[in-house]
């Protein structure tokens, strides 16, 4: 392959990998605006709609932690390819389920496709892109953001309009059928061999006190934060009476703020220490969670959203820097472990915020993730003074 052919592979390789990335947070977002519509179609109560949810993320996390596995055996490619059919038969099934039981069964498939679409689009982007892997990896976030202000837009335009959610899931099949196509068709450009799971440094690291509270920490964040949009359509819809395209709005307005504090944060993270960003973000994230419970006026809910969306913007990447920071020597075994433990907390933490709302109402579901995003702060209170075995020894 001369050199202007292998440059124009790898654009079009770069480019594949942010839409599967859009497309990944597409998917993942438009579960929250479609959740009133399911419970009037299904009869569904808190409890069951915080099931989807759970299966939906629980399929992300089961499939990710596969997905590294199997990828080390048949390629990235193939592995993708694999994602990509599952995520549009998914897709095209879940247009025409007809119990709340094969919809749980549906979701699991669909969150296991986006979970592995979003991340071996990064690990491929990063074996594509290694000379400046920092630049283009921060980019994709860009194209994550993007995709997950679109997926609550289109729902709210279609109901807007009169659209079955059946309908959207079906366009969004033919979307991805496409998508599946272009990529099986393109050619990749060589790749670099893929690293080995080290079973052994998995064993150290979870007898180091400091690294379980990291994963602590993680489990804490995804969960809080996932409960939080997962539920902004349902509870504005059901509580504050808002209107079908308002309050699919809301996720999409999340995102947007999330997105825009993203890069504000990045603007100061060279100055500041992570563990304090994280602690006053959390206790922030916290606290307009616990005012949200008790708003009613439409304008101080929507600076709540927006607010909300700013606080949880870069925990994730912050709680995961904080971890690979201090395990050099397996940063990608650590980097797995942490995303892992994330992934539990998403397909846990919402499930119990819809049993709270059974239980003692809806606007009482918001103190879960409250509750949850001060654990965070404490957590990071304590860990200077935990003492850890492995920080930066870790050698095997």
């Amino acid at each position: 392959m001369n050199l202007g052919k292998q440059m124009d592979t790898i654009k079009t390789s770069t480019l594949l990998c942010y839409i599967m990335n859009l497309m990944s947070a597409v998917c993942i977002t438009m579960i929250s605006p479609t959740l009133p519509r399911l419970s009037e179609d299904f009869s569904l109560n808190l409890s069951q709609m915080g099931m989807l949810l759970a299966f939906q993320f629980i399929g992300f996390t089961v499939f990710v932690l596969a997905s590294g596995i199997v990828s080390d055996h048949i390629g990235k490619k193939t592995t993708l390819s694999a994602a990509m059919i599952m995520l549009t038969l998914s897709s095209f099934i879940l247009s025409f389920v007809s119990s709340f039981e094969l919809l749980c069964f549906v979701l699991l498939f669909l969150g296991g496709g986006m979970g592995i679409l979003e991340m071996m689009s990064n690990a491929l982007l990063s074996d594509i892109r290694s000379d400046n892997a920092v630049f283009y990896l921060n980019f994709m976030q860009v194209f994550f953001g993007l995709g997950a202000i679109i997926g609550p837009v289109l729902i709210g335009v279609a109901y807007a309009s009169d659209i079955s959610w059946r309908i959207i899931y079906r366009i969004l099949g033919v979307l991805l059928a496409f998508l599946t196509v272009w990529f099986m068709v393109n050619k990749l450009p060589t790749l670099p061999p893929s690293e080995k799971v080290n079973i052994s440094a998995i064993k150290n690291l979870f007898t180091d006190k400091k690294f379980i509270l990291i994963c602590l920490c993680m489990f804490l964040y995804t969960g809080a934060e996932s409960s939080g949009w997962g539920w902004l359509s349902t509870y504005t819809s059901s509580i504050l009476n808002f209107t079908v395209i308002e309050s699919s709005t809301t996720v999409a307005v999340f995102w947007v703020s999330m997105t825009i504090s993203r890069l504000l944060v990045a603007l100061i993270i060279k100055k500041c220490e992570v563990r304090k960003i994280i602690m006053v973000m959390a206790t922030f994230a916290g606290i307009v969670c616990g005012i949200m419970s008790f708003v009613q006026e439409g304008f101080a809910v929507w600076l709540m959203i927006v607010l909300l969306g700013f606080a949880c913007s870069s925990q994730w990447g912050l709680i995961l820097s904080y971890g690979t920071e201090r395990y050099k020597r397996n940063s990608g075994t650590v980097f797995a472990l942490l995303v892992a433990s994330g992934g539990i907390g998403m397909s846990i933490v919402p499930y119990l915020s819809g049993i709270a709302g059974d239980l003692f109402g809806m606007r009482t579901s918001l103190f879960v993730p409250a509750v949850m995003f001060l654990l965070i702060t404490l957590s990071f209170v304590v860990i200077p003074n935990v003492k850890a075995r492995l920080e930066n020894t870790l050698n095997m």
